[in-house]
């Protein structure tokens, strides 16, 4: 007990502290009793002990591989490109694409020159953690190889949100009931639990559906590929408790792996390289390219306008990409010609896709709207 409250309250402070610690799970300290303690590191500098993060970012760019690379490097007490992590076991919730994981595991193995992870285990099926049964289900499970190991876990992935979660994205209350349930496993054993996300269709407002998963996350992780250098991007967008630390950049490379049968078959890895700041290819190239891209910038300013006179102007702007293509064809584009157009200006990064959608960039919009 701090020196300062012994002396103004005396033993009638020691005795209610003492009957309160003896009776009631809830109770407080005097501030000035509150220690201030250090960071503690899971990844130095990057992901902390005991915290709740998010990864987020388009489909297809890179977010699982980043997940699978930390999980495999803390599994093995191995740095994460130059950077110490804590040793512990690893749970990874996969939500699909087991024999995809295989072997990228088997890769990462291979480009590191170092056993496949003993300390990492992965799921069969995915779960529904908006269930407290299902939760209790993963808990259960958790602790019997954490027992038969004797190594408490140190990290669970859960991979992605969206087949890992039965609820509404968009819900404040549903994401509420997602996160208060991950809480109960990372509370169970002081475990980070790490969640991969997809960003919403407007990339720069960060992950998709309801703000409460950003607001109860005490890290968050941006990871975007660019078309024009294909360089994964690691950004960290918030660290509730620490300096943000600077972006990471990392090249695909490919690792060629044996099956269980002895067949090669394709692999890929990680391998860090000098973070440059992504430069999107904002030029279409040819005459048609320009011209698909003139009818897209013509159909979001329609959609816009109509937006803004119905006061709705935070509305997404969602224009599908076979509307877009139908369009070009009306313009005068042959049909096969106006989808390469389209597809081109994809792969240069001008525009980019979101499920059936299109999303013009912000770059593209500023050029058009100065």
């Amino acid at each position: 007990m701090n020196a300062k409250v012994q002396d103004r309250y005396g033993d009638q402070w020691a005795e209610v502290d003492q009957r309160l610690s003896s009776t009631t799970p809830f109770r407080f300290i005097a501030a000035c009793d509150m220690p201030v303690k250090p960071v503690a590191w899971l990844v130095r500098g990057y992901i902390e002990e005991d915290a709740l993060a998010v990864v987020y970012g388009p489909p297809g760019k890179g977010k699982s591989f980043l997940a699978l690379d930390v999980s495999c490097c803390i599994a093995m007490g191995i740095p994460f490109h130059g950077h110490d992590v804590k040793q512990g076991t690893v749970f990874y919730i996969a939500g699909e694409g087991h024999n995809g994981l295989a072997r990228r595991l088997r890769a990462w193995a291979q480009h590191n020159v170092t056993d496949m992870p003993a300390l990492l285990f992965v799921s069969d099926t995915p779960t529904d953690l908006s269930s407290a049964t299902n939760v209790a289900k993963v808990a259960e499970s958790v602790q019997q190889l954490a027992d038969a190991t004797g190594e408490a876990p140190a990290l669970i992935v859960i991979d992605t949100m969206a087949r890992n979660f039965g609820g509404d994205e968009n819900s404040a209350t549903e994401v509420g009931l997602f996160v208060r349930n991950a809480d109960v496993l990372r509370r169970q054993w002081k475990a980070t639990v790490l969640i991969v996300h997809h960003s919403g269709k407007d990339g720069e407002k960060g992950a998709r559906g309801s703000s409460a998963l950003k607001g109860a996350a005490d890290a968050e992780y941006e990871v975007s590929r660019s078309d024009v250098d294909k360089l994964i991007r690691l950004t960290p967008r918030k660290m509730k408790d620490a300096e943000e630390p600077p972006p990471l950049a990392f090249e695909l490379v490919g690792v060629p792996v044996h099956d269980d049968s002895g067949s090669l078959v394709g692999g890929a890895a990680l391998k860090l390289t000098e973070y440059t700041a992504p430069v999107p290819a904002t030029k279409p190239q040819g005459k048609n390219q320009q011209k698909a891209l003139d009818v897209l910038n013509q159909i979001w300013g329609e959609v816009a306008t109509r937006l803004a006179k119905q006061g709705r102007e935070d509305h997404p702007i969602n224009i599908l990409f076979d509307d877009w293509k139908a369009r070009c064809e009306v313009a005068g584009l042959e049909r096969n010609r106006a989808k390469e157009a389209c597809e081109g200006l994809q792969k240069r990064g001008i525009v980019e896709r979101d499920g059936p959608h299109v999303l013009v960039t912000e770059s593209v919009r500023r050029k058009r709207n100065p």
